[in-house]
Formats: structure tokens, sequence, C-alpha cells
């Protein structure tokens, strides 16, 4: 068979006849099998359209009190925050929702980061910090910075430019500003491709270029954070292998990062270097660094301080987040998705993300002993030089990610309700299959046989995560 004629067959009656000669495999309509992964979230899957599923509580809350809790959380994350609310004064944005746009992702435009009114076009993050770390391994602030660059601010006209001085300096030419320049690439049955790489400019006042290093960060979705939060630690160091003792190039490791309630060092599950340990963390942190809201847990040390997001609502804003429902995936019982779940396992993108877990030791029992399907393994991978910056996170190096949740990845258009997505740490990838393309490192072989694989073979992969 042709691979003319099997991208013919593909297409015309949407049944794979598939020859697979990179890896291998031969994969027939008659003989095709899988694992079906409708129920993502165990039995947190709703059946809701999936903007709602992902806001909405779990169907397997059957408690009032924790359902009222959910439901008062939403306030907290969908509510515009102003200065009454301990707002800024300087900021990324105004509200958890307004990056989250529907729970799910937010919108990456390039141009300048701060424009005349103080707004940004996109919902970007720029982490920055000093080459280098503290004693404890987190980043070292630059002067008049905390982690990241704020890019709004509020407050009077005179005070918000007081403030761009202060960071930036006087110069509007020396304020950020993101582009993409285009890379272009082929496959090797000749069909051609283009994909973008960020370029960020920013100088800091008081800050020599060799000092400062930064790291763009795209708006994760927030899909079953309550289960991955429930994905067992035990799991995780079962998948870590961080001297890829079976040989198999695939190494690794988690990132051990402070867990501030207890004071201690625990597993990072949440962000693009797993720099959080759990939600409640990690939505105090985003108050804090994106809104400028104090809590209990990120606050300037100002003796007296009455922190600005009450412990009462960072804790619904976290059970917001736990117990929202996971959308179903879709169209398992088809052949094109059948055959891409195969075509994921042969090419051995499950070696990372993982397709199948069963949670425990959850806050809530509602969450306990789901067979959910995160495809992560929570795992920090070397991604290669192409996806790396400099910008080091207590264990992860400038070129180490966690790898990504897929769980939920095919309803987040909609949710988002944007005419494009973007994929990976930095927003670079267009679609799913420029995402697979920037694959380096740990992911080259992976991403080779992907390039090798026929174009219908493509497509069913393609068609497989976006089922999910």
């Amino acid at each position: 068979m042709t691979k003319s004629s099997q991208h013919r067959c593909f297409q015309n009656s949407l049944r794979l006849c598939l020859l697979a000669l990179s890896a291998g495999f031969q994969l027939l309509p008659s003989t095709l099998s899988a694992e079906d992964l409708t129920l993502l979230g165990g039995d947190t899957t709703s059946f809701l359209p999936a903007e709602a599923a992902l806001q909405v509580v779990a169907p397997n809350v059957t408690d009032q009190e924790k359902r009222m809790e959910q439901l008062d959380g939403f306030s907290v994350f969908h509510r515009i925050n102003r200065p009454q609310t301990g707002i800024g004064p300087q900021l990324v944005n105004v509200g958890c929702g307004r990056c989250h746009l529907g729970n799910g992702k937010g919108r990456v435009k390039a141009g300048p980061l701060i424009g005349n009114s103080g707004n940004t076009p996109s919902s970007m993050v720029i982490k920055a910090s000093l080459q280098g770390l503290q004693e404890n391994g987190a980043p070292i602030d630059p002067p008049n910075v905390t982690e990241q660059l704020k890019v709004k601010f509020n407050g009077s006209v005179r005070k918000r430019e007081a403030f761009i001085r202060e960071i930036y300096g006087s110069r509007e030419a020396r304020w950020p500003r993101l582009r993409f320049r285009k890379v272009s690439g082929q496959y090797p049955d000749g069909t051609k491709y283009t994909l973008l790489k960020p370029i960020l400019r920013v100088r800091l006042r008081g800050v020599r270029r060799s000092q400062l290093v930064t790291s763009i960060r795209m708006t994760p979705a927030l899909v079953g954070m309550g289960l991955i939060e429930a994905i067992p630690e035990e799991k995780i160091l079962e998948w870590s292998d961080p001297e890829d003792s079976d040989s198999d190039g695939i190494s690794g490791r988690p990132n051990y990062i402070p867990d501030l309630s207890t004071n201690s060092f625990a597993i990072g599950r949440f962000g693009h270097r797993a720099g959080q340990p759990n939600v409640h963390q990690q939505s105090a942190a985003a108050a804090f660094h994106d809104m400028g809201v104090t809590s209990s847990l990120f606050n300037t040390g100002e003796p007296g301080e009455e922190p600005e997001l009450s412990d009462f609502e960072l804790r619904i804003l976290t059970v917001y987040q736990q117990l929202a429902g996971v959308p179903a995936a879709r169209d398992q019982s088809k052949n094109a998705v059948i055959a891409g779940q195969e075509i994921f396992k042969q090419l051995n993108c499950d070696s990372c993300h993982k397709m199948t877990v069963t949670t425990s030791h959850a806050e809530h029992p509602e969450l306990n002993d789901q067979i959910i399907h995160p495809f992560t393994d929570l795992l920090l991978h070397d991604m290669g030089p192409q996806l790396a910056d400099e910008r080091a996170e207590f264990s992860a190096s400038g070129s180490e990610f966690r790898t990504a949740p897929l769980m939920g990845i095919g309803h987040l258009k909609k949710v988002s309700q944007l005419k494009r997505l973007h994929f990976l740490h930095d927003g670079r990838a267009r679609n799913i299959e420029e995402a697979i393309l920037w694959h380096g490192g740990e992911a080259e072989a992976a991403k080779e046989a992907f390039k090798a694989l026929a174009l219908g073979e493509r497509t069913a992969l393609i068609r497989f995560i976006e089922s999910l």
C-alpha cells in the first residue's frame, strides 16, 4: 500500500490503513483496539459542556458544604480585583480569570508588553532573576522586581510612570517587547512547515544584560488540579529515572521545592518547572506575583500587615480548583483516535506523558482512588537547547521542564474562546503539531519518529491528542 493510498483511505472513510515503516508496526482497522480514556478524571469526569465542566463542582462531590465552598471559590477566582481588595500597585493582571480564560489558557500576542495605558495585550508572564540561585535554590530577584516583571500599575498616571522608570528606566525603547522569529523546516516526505521562536527584549534599570536571566511563561489551563495533587508521590518517584538506568534516553526527576505550610521541601507539581507543591501554595503565589495581593503565605514582610487575601478566601479559591470537574475525552471508539493512541504509545510519548494512574492521599475523599488519565509524570525532563532559557529554578535547570499534562487539552480552544490556542511553556507553538516539532533533548527521538510518519499517521496522532 502506497503512502498516497493510505492518506486517501484515511481522508475518505475515516478508517486508518497505515503501514508505519519508520516504527516497524502495522495497524489495520480490523485489529485496532486501545484503552478507553473517556473518563479522563475518573468519577470527577463531567459530561457538561467543557466550559462548564471546568468550573462547576465535580459530579461525585455530594457534600453540600464542599459544593458551596467550590461555588464561593468561583467568585474569588473570577472577580476583578481593585485597590480596595488589595491589588497592586504593580501587577500582571487584575484577576485569575483574566489570564486563565474560562479556567483555560490565555492570549499570546507579540509587541510591547507595556503600552501608554499600562495595559498588556497578552496573558503571558515574564519571570526574571539574576544569575545564580539563593542558598535554598530559589532564583535571585533583580532590584525592584519580585520574581516576575510587572506590566500594569494602579494609581495615578504619575505614580504609574514612576514605577516604570524605577523598574525599566525612562527610555521607552528599553521597555519589554516580545516578537516571534520564523523557523522553517521540512518533513522527510517533503511537507514544509514554519515554526515561531519567541525573542524577548528587556532591560532592567541598574542590571547589566549579562546578569539578567528571563523565562517567558504561557498561561496554563487549570484541569484536574486536585487530581494532579493526588497522584501518589511514590508513583512519581517510581517513574523517576535520573540516571537513565534503563537506557531508554528518558531521565525524568522531581523538582524539590519549599512547601511554605510545612516549612519543608516537597515534590513540585504545578508550574512549567514544577515550582509549586500544591494548589493552595500555587494559588497564593499567583495572587501575590500576578496581582500584588498578599496572603498568609506570601506577603511583603511588613510588621502587623493584614493579608489582603484572607485564609478563608484562599481556602475556597483552592477548593474551587481542586473540586472542579474534568471534561470527558471524546470519540474514543473512532478508528482514527484508536490508531492515534497506538501511534502515541509506539513513539514512546507515554514514557513522559503517563496515560493512566490511580490517585491516593488526597485532601478530599472524592479525589481518592480515582483511575485518571493525566498524561504527565510531573517530572523534569531536559527538552534540549531550542526550548531552553537561562533561568534555573530550584533543582530545575534552564532546559528542564515539567511534563505538561494533556488531560482536557482538546477542549481548551472552546473553553478559552480564543481563535487560536498556543502551547508549550512560552506559547511559541500555534497548534499541537508545532508543539511536537519543538520537542528536543530527551524527546528528540520521539520527535524524529513523528516526523518520519506518513501524513495520515501524523494526522491520527494529533487527532488522538485533540480527543483528550
